[in-house]
């Protein structure tokens, strides 16, 4: 019985990794813009995913149009991280703060903005992982 429920489980475990999905990418894409934060800098409104093609067993790219809310303001962001450089936001979101400018321009608190972009996926260790946005 053991050896029965074991091999069900590595034949679940195994196949459910290797693939890529439209429900990957958007989990993907949503961790990519907002990864554990010190703070809440943008809520996801939504990831759609126009399309998803594998172009060989390591590479996969996907035309992904997402929305975002901005809970704080760019200028803000920037400002208090020149001012604090010990601190937490400083140390540890210093680079999703310069992410988001660059995608989503200088944002300001409440607004809502919206792009598409090809996201480029590879194939790490038997995991695809977000390689390009």
């Amino acid at each position: 019985m053991l050896k029965i429920f074991l091999t069900i489980f590595l034949l679940f475990a195994g196949c459910g990794f290797s693939e890529l999905n439209e429900a990957k990418v958007k989990k993907m894409v949503k961790g990519y813009f907002t990864p554990y934060s010190s703070t809440k800098i943008a809520t996801p409104l939504f990831i759609d995913v126009i399309y998803l093609k594998k172009l060989s067993d390591k590479k996969a790219v996907a035309k992904v149009c997402y929305q975002f809310r901005f809970e704080k303001d760019y200028e803000e962001l920037v400002e208090y991280v020149k001012s604090h450089p010990h601190s937490f936001l400083a140390r540890f979101d210093a680079g999703l703060i310069a992410l988001l400018g660059r995608k989503f321009g200088n944002f300001r608190k409440n607004e809502i903005k919206s792009r598409c972009d090809l996201v480029e996926f590879e194939k790490k260790y038997n995991s695809w992982v977000i390689s390009r946005i």
